[in-house]
C-alpha cells in the first residue's frame, strides 16, 4: 500500500516540472522563432532579388542588318554573318528553379569575334561561365574554317571535382575528328560535309531562316560520335524579362545524342527564345530536368 501511495503521489510532481515552463522561457523561445522566422524571410527575398533578371538589349531597327550587308559585299570568303558580328558580347543570368525555390546559378558569356590566325581569317567562338564563387567553371573555345561551314578546334576546360580538357581538331578534307583528354589521344570518328562543334552550332542556327515554323538540321560532333541536330521552330512569343517584353521566336533545339546531364531524363527539354529581329540574339535558355529548371536570361548584351 505504501509503495502504490508513493508511486501515486510523485506522478503529479514530474506533469508539473515537464508540462508547464517558465514565462522566461517561453519569451525567449518566441523571440528566437521570430529572429529564425526573420532571418529566412530575409534570406529568401535575397535569392528571389539575386534571381531576377534586368535586360539591356534593344531590338535594332528593321532591315537595318541586311541593308548593311547590301551595301558592303564581301572582298574574300570570308562569311558575312546575318545575325551574330565580330566583338558581339552576350552575358546571361543563370538561376535554377524547383517549384517555389528561385536560386542565382552563376553567370555565362557568349562572344563572336574573327580573329585573323596566320594571315587566315577564322570565326572564333567562346563560353565562359562560373558558378558557387568560382569553384565551378567552364571555359569553351571554338574555331570554324573562314566560309562558315566546318568546324577546325573545339577545345574545353572544365574546372570542377572532376577537371579535365578535353580537345577536338576537324580534318574537313578527310573528314575526320580527333578527340584528346587531358593532352592523351582519345580517339577519332567520322564527319559529315559540313560538320560543326556543340558550341558553333549554335551561331548557325541563329543564322537560319526562322520566319516559317518547322525543322531545319545539320551534322554536329562533339569527338565521340556526328549525328543530326535537329532543331524545331515552334513559332512567335512574347517573352518578359525584368520589365521589358521582347518579341520572339521560339525553338526547341533535339537534345539526340549529345545530352550530357540530360543522358538519364526522357523528358529532358530544351528552349531557346531568339529575338524576332536580324539579329536573333538568344534572349533566354531554359533546360528542363528532373532535378529542375535551369533558366539563363541575357543580362547585358554588347555587339560592334
Amino acid at each position: 500500500m505504501a509503495r502504490a501511495w508513493s508511486s501515486h503521489c510523485e506522478s503529479p510532481s514530474v506533469y508539473k516540472k515537464g508540462g508547464r515552463q517558465h514565462p522566461e522561457q517561453v519569451k525567449r523561445a518566441a523571440i528566437i522563432g521570430i529572429i529564425s522566422l526573420s532571418g529566412l524571410v530575409s534570406l529568401w527575398a535575397l535569392f528571389i532579388w539575386l534571381g531576377e533578371t534586368e535586360s539591356n538589349y534593344e531590338t535594332p531597327p528593321p532591315t537595318t542588318r541586311l541593308e548593311k550587308n547590301a551595301t558592303q559585299p564581301p572582298l574574300n570568303t570570308t562569311y558575312q554573318p546575318r545575325s551574330f558580328t565580330s566583338g558581339e558580347v552576350g552575358i546571361y543570368k543563370v538561376r535554377v528553379e524547383k517549384g517555389f525555390l528561385k536560386l542565382p546559378a552563376g553567370k555565362v558569356t557568349f562572344t563572336a569575334d574573327l580573329i585573323d590566325f596566320n594571315g587566315t581569317e577564322q570565326w572564333q567562338f567562346s563560353l565562359k561561365g562560373g558558378a558557387i564563387g568560382g569553384l565551378v567553371k567552364y571555359d569553351i573555345t571554338s574555331k570554324v574554317n573562314p566560309p562558315f561551314t566546318h568546324s577546325l578546334e573545339y577545345h574545353t576546360i572544365q574546372t570542377d571535382l572532376a577537371s579535365r580538357k578535353v580537345a577536338l581538331i576537324f580534318d574537313e578534307k578527310t573528314h575526320q575528328c580527333r578527340r584528346s583528354l587531358n593532352g592523351k589521344p582519345d580517339g577519332e570518328v567520322k564527319t559529315k560535309g559540313s560538320t560543326y562543334d556543340p558550341l558553333s552550332i549554335i551561331f548557325k542556327f541563329r543564322e537560319m531562316n526562322l520566319d516559317q515554323p518547322g525543322e531545319f538540321s545539320g551534322a554536329v560532333c562533339d569527338g565521340k560520335a556526328t549525328f543530326p541536330a535537329t532543331v524545331t521552330v515552334v513559332g512567335p512569343e512574347e517573352l518578359k524579362i525584368g520589365e521589358k517584353t521582347f518579341q520572339t521566336i521560339l525553338v526547341e533545339p533535339d537534345l539526340g545524342n549529345l545530352r550530357g546531364v540530360f543522358r538519364k531524363d526522357p523528358d529532358a527539354k530544351l528552349q531557346i527564345w531568339l529575338s524576332n529581329d536580324d539579329y536573333q540574339t538568344p534572349l533566354r535558355i531554359k533546360t528542363k530536368v528532373k532535378h529542375g529548371t535551369f533558366i539563363a536570361d541575357l543580362e547585358d548584351y554588347q555587339r560592334e
